[in-house]
Formats: C-alpha cells, structure tokens, sequence
C-alpha cells in the first residue's frame, strides 16, 4: 500500500458539507478542536481573516483551508457576493491527527495552481449546482476524494515543512516511518530505525527531530498507541493488543497507554475519551 493511502487508513476523516451557494455577508468560525473548515471558493471576492496572520483576499477560484478548526473570519465586501462551497473536516482524532498536524495553520492554493483536482472539482461544482436525488452525500463524499488529492499535492510539491507527511516525503527517513507503519509489533531501537535510515544514530534522531517534530521514541509511542486505539475500538482485549502494538506485556502497555493518553485502556474505553 502506498503511503498516502495506508495513512488515511490509519488516521481516517470526513467531509461534512455545510453551505453550497452565494453569499454575501460575513461570518465569524470558532476555534474548533474536533474539525478542520473547507472552503472552496468558486467566484469572489472574499476576504479570510486569522489572527496573527495578514487577511487573505482572494479574487480568483481558490481552496482555504483550516486543518486544526482555527478561529477565522470569512467576509464578502460591501456589494458584492461570493460563490461559496465550505465544508467540515472531521479527522478522527480532532486537532491532534497527524494528518490535520502535517499541514498549515491556513493552506490557501488557487484552483488553478492544482490541475491534478480538475476532474474532481467539475464533479464537485456539477454536482453542487444540481438538485438531484443523494445531492448531499454525494458533496459529502466527493470532498473526501478531494481531500486525499490536497494531501497527495502536498505530499508530492515537497511544500511540507515539519510534520509526518514531511517525514514520509525526506527520502531518509521514509523508510525507518515506513517500518513503524508496518512493523509497530516489532522491537524497535533508536540503532535500528537509524539503520532503516542508513544515517547515524546521532544524525538520525537530530534529522528525524527537524523534520517530523518530535523524537523518534515519541513519535514510535504516538503510533502504536494510536494503533491500539483502533484495535481497543473493534473491541480487541488489552492482553492482544498490547501484543500487537509491541509491549512485551499488558501492564508495559497499560502504563504508556496511561502516560500518553492520561487514562489507562479501559476506562479510555468506558468514558469515550477522544483518541490522543
């Protein structure tokens, strides 16, 4: 399986269209800890507003897009109307999804700048200017396609600064993530995913540190809790999750579930804590 897909299937999303049409106002998003806001922006113009970042006027058909749910304004100027399809983004894990954490506080590209999304924005706009039968589900789904496509344009631009898509994009350090993906199970040692890397252990924890934003130990942690997570929700017993996820025993893996999560195992699953 390739990267951006066995990475969308670990850490899963979906879109929620919530306005299709013209507007003509302004509107003020909270910060919003469980979703990301999508807005594709047909005709304009429109002015985007976050703090501690200039205003945004876009002119031209373009995507704006808020990944971590930041607070921002959306305004149409005095006497004029904008063209608008905006969206939901629900990563599984809110804010915390290290998809949703690869990408920028505010991603903007014009339209035209992605030619790889063409055939799936004419669906979209086709489909948003229609009435039929299944409209709604069929946006819904349609942006999720969209979605993966952003995260394969920037995956492929090498535009990614710090993050896990940084990561998997560095042709070092690739193949020591490809191997936690893949092997979490497996006794992994700083000396061993520096040699996945064919770099020093010393280069290796400095280089991984730079690029993904965080240790190689803690980004291993992160993982195969995260994966555990997922097997704790299909309703797989501590004992063989534990196994799975690379502890050598049930307590080793209550306790970093415990430090990382801040609740152990089953009462995470009792009280329905969102995932970390």
């Amino acid at each position: 399986m390739d990267k951006i897909s066995s990475l969308v299937g670990r850490y899963s999303f979906r879109a929620r269209v919530f306005f299709n049409g013209v507007f003509c106002d302004s509107n003020a998003f909270a910060e919003d800890k469980t979703a990301g806001q999508l807005h594709l922006v047909r005709s304009g113009p429109v002015v985007f507003r976050h703090e501690g970042a200039p205003a945004l006027r876009v002119t031209q058909p373009a995507m704006v897009f808020y990944p971590r749910g930041t607070a921002h304004v959306l305004e149409i100027p005095d006497g004029a109307s904008a063209t608008l399809l905006c969206a939901h983004i629900c990563f599984e894990d809110g804010g915390a999804n290290p998809l949703a954490r690869a990408l920028p506080t505010c991603l903007y590209q014009p339209l035209a700048g992605m030619p790889a999304l063409a055939h799936t924005l004419e669906l979209l706009f086709a489909e948003a200017a229609g009435k039929a039968q299944g409209r709604d589900v069929i946006l819904d789904r349609l942006c999720d396609v969209l979605m993966i496509q952003v995260l394969r344009h920037e995956f492929e631009s090498g535009t990614l600064s710090v993050g896990l898509l940084a990561g998997l994009a560095d042709r070092q350090l690739a193949p020591a993530l490809g191997a936690i993906h893949a092997r979490p199970h497996e006794p992994w040692q700083l000396e061993t995913l520096a040699r996945e890397a064919c770099m020093s252990r010393a280069r290796f924890t400095e280089h991984f540190r730079n690029v993904v934003g965080m240790p190689p130990g803690e980004y291993l942690t992160r993982w195969r809790i995260g994966m555990a997570q997922d097997l704790l929700r299909k309703g797989m017993p501590v004992k063989v999750v534990s196994s799975q996820a690379g502890y050598t025993s049930a307590p080793a893996f209550t306790r970093a579930f415990t430090a990382l999560v801040g609740v152990s195992p089953r009462q995470w699953l009792k009280e329905g804590v969102p995932a970390m």
